[in-house]
């Protein structure tokens, strides 16, 4: 996903050839990055063009296809969260056109000049594509030599078009589609499912096959060979973003269109206000290959992952994490079709925890920040469906009218969905790569109950409760106010009881009582609280053991 570019103060004028074919067709290949990067805290990174905040995504599995620039092969990933295309590396005979550009993606940045060079895509070609050469990638791919990225998103978005200012400046598949006007103006993707490594890598390192295998594939102009069937799904209208500044692929989830863990419906309420589209209990859904953990709320994310056994949110890397073990089955809700989701995509594989030995995942599906949401820059949406949830789809977009210059006899754009789940090949898949091929799901524990269950928001409150508790002063601490309070009232029960005490004596006969002698109660010695909790005798009120307590005024540690 683009969320910003830079105007310079020059806009230049292109020309191009395109050759036509019918139709093409390329594998998509995907792995994951060369070096995953140490968990750390989500970063929010300040785009310097307009001031929008970027959310970063870790541990990433990336989608590859190979296309020729110049001449020169390039293995580029392929993300319909964004328009343009860049690349790094040596293009022959390629032309700059002076003009610069600043791209910025959900996690990086990419700047360099626009240049113009032949592109091929499997027979087609254009002899004139705008790109941008990249001379700075920052937090991206630029340790693997020879790469770059293809957007294949709405052209509203592209930054190379709006800083050309004419047709050159067309992403690469509205090129296709405004010259070879008998293709049609579908693109679809289908996202492979790699082997997963086994998670008892003490036991063995190979990888273990799945049954759900499927091969990764984009087409331009047809539909994959055996996946004709998604033409027969409901058409999902392409929603014009409401904020005006940015276009994705973006549609609309039905009311309360998600089934959670248990097999209950999910109450869905989204953020965004002046609807013009849907109702309020319909989630504004973005497709995004660009995203490999799914972004959605954080009350979504604790629904599916709140009430499991052992999980917890981890605020130091903003993910939840999940025992690999349990297995967890979710869908989401399209036009009343049931989309599930592969229980590989729900948690994801992050290797084993050296203190405990235990495997450690993480739920693919993270809590999008507020300021995300909040943001118009990122557009109007509530939820990005990256690659953990692309994989388990068939997704076919027809552009209609998105492509740049098309007239109004051109009927709006759509998307399709076809599941390519089968749910007990899914359910055999997890026993066999988490489970170690032994089914013992039946004997897992049973979910948390509602009031049980944890969330982020919580644990957030309990872990800045626990700093503020610990950093404040003594007197201001809550058990010390009560043991104060109880022993304050004791006191004063005791000088009452004295004064009653001797005003009573001092009007007695001066004759001796047959009873014996009690005297006034002395002073009283409250109970406080020892480090480890249990309860002594200590000093009087107003005094402070070094041991139990620290002095807030002392700067003793």
């Amino acid at each position: 996903m683009r969320l910003g570019y830079s105007l310079p103060s020059g806009l230049i004028f292109l020309s191009s050839t395109i050759f036509s074919v019918d139709a093409i067709s390329f594998d998509v290949a995907g792995r994951a990055r060369a070096s995953n990067p140490v968990f750390h805290k989500r970063d929010s990174i300040p785009d310097s063009s307009n001031g929008s905040t970027s959310l970063e995504d870790l541990l990433d599995t990336i989608y590859f296809c190979n296309l020729t620039l110049g001449g020169a092969p390039f293995e580029v990933s392929i993300d319909t969260g964004s328009a343009d295309l860049w690349i790094v590396g040596t293009v022959p005979a390629a032309h700059n056109t002076s003009v610069h550009a600043n791209l910025t993606y959900g996690q990086g940045s990419v700047a360099g000049f626009i240049n113009t060079a032949a592109l091929v895509f499997d027979d087609f070609e254009i002899a004139d594509q705008a790109y941008i050469h990249a001379d700075s990638v920052i937090q991206m791919i630029q340790d693997v030599p020879g790469t770059g990225l293809i957007g294949l998103g709405p052209s509203k978005g592209s930054a190379i078009l709006g800083l050309l200012n004419s047709s050159a400046g067309d992403p690469p598949l509205d090129r296709i589609f405004e010259q070879n006007t008998s293709t049609p103006n579908i693109l679809t993707i289908l996202l492979s499912r790699n082997e997963e490594n086994s998670t008892v890598p003490e036991k063995s390192n190979q990888l273990v096959p799945l049954l759900e295998d499927q091969p990764g594939q984009i087409t331009i102009g047809e539909v994959i060979e055996g996946y004709e069937e998604v033409a027969e799904q409901p058409k999902l209208p392409a929603l014009v973003d409401g904020s005006g500044l940015n276009q994705h692929w973006m549609t609309l989830l039905d009311s309360n269109g998600i089934i959670g863990p248990d097999g209950n419906r999910i109450n869905t309420t989204s953020s965004k206000s002046n609807l013009t589209e849907g109702k309020s209990d319909q989630l504004r859904v973005v497709f995004d290959s660009g995203f490999s953990f799914p972004q959605v709320p954080a009350g979504i994310a604790d629904d599916f992952y709140g009430r499991v056994p052992g999980a917890f949110f981890n605020e130091t890397i903003a993910y939840w994490q999940v025992p690999c073990s349990y297995e967890l089955n979710i869908s989401f809700i399209f036009a009343s079709v049931e989309y599930p989701i592969h229980p590989l995509d729900m948690t994801a594989f992050n290797g084993v925890d050296e203190t405990t030995g235990e495997d450690v995942c993480l739920g693919w599906f993270q809590p999008i920040a507020d300021n995300i949401l909040s943001d118009p820059n990122f557009g109007s949406f509530d939820v990005i469906l990256g690659a953990a949830f692309l994989r388990n789809t068939y997704l076919l977009i027809n552009f209609g009218d998105f492509v740049d210059g098309s007239n109004s006899s051109v009927a709006d754009p759509f998307i399709q969905l076809f599941s390519t789940v089968n749910r007990t090949a899914a359910h055999l898949d997890f026993v066999n790569v988490r489970l170690g091929g032994k089914d013992t799901t039946s004997m897992q524990d049973p979910l948390l109950s509602v009031s049980e269950a944890q969330s982020s928001s919580s644990n957030l409150a309990a872990a800045l409760s626990d700093s503020s508790e610990n950093d404040e002063p003594v007197y201001k601490k809550t058990w010390f106010i009560v043991v104060v309070s109880i022993a304050g009232a004791i006191i004063l029960a005791a000088i009452g009881w004295s004064i009653y005490s001797l005003t009573r004596r001092s009007r007695r006969s001066n004759v001796r009582s047959e009873s014996a002698f009690i005297p006034p109660m002395g002073s009283y010695k409250p109970l406080v609280m020892k480090e480890d909790g249990d309860s002594i005798v200590g000093p009087a009120v107003g005094q402070y053991s070094h041991r139990s307590f620290r002095d807030p005024y002392s700067d003793e540690p």
